[in-house]
């Protein structure tokens, strides 16, 4: 029996969030390392628990069986959880903004 999932699946949205020191010039490099579980970032899901929002987790922690058989959406990554935390903030802002509401799902996936 495996503990470690081998490959991570995930779906990215069209428009990522990304901390400072992340640019679009980073992307690729981040998604390959993510899907190998790997690196220290921090990767922002669309929760699929219905009561919350987002999920934060580390590359490594998307290897874990609770993953097995999803293909969770990442709406965001940042540099470190901290920055994890201000990113979702903006995100808030940003949707607020946008909308007038805070219907965050619906927000991020209309980017």
């Amino acid at each position: 029996m495996k503990f470690f999932r081998e490959k991570i699946e995930l779906q990215y949205r069209p428009r990522l969030y990304l901390s400072g020191g992340l640019d679009e010039k980073d992307l690729k490099r981040l998604k390959r390392k993510i899907s190998k579980g790997k690196g220290s970032c921090a990767v922002i899901l669309l929760s699929e628990n219905a009561d919350d929002i987002f999920d934060i987790v580390t590359p490594f922690q998307l290897k874990l069986p609770v993953w097995e058989g999803k293909k969770p959406i990442v709406a965001g990554i940042a540099g470190s959880k901290d920055d994890a935390a201000d990113l979702t903030c903006q995100m808030i802002s940003d949707c607020l903004k946008s909308r007038g509401d805070l219907k965050l799902k619906e927000y991020i996936c209309s980017l």
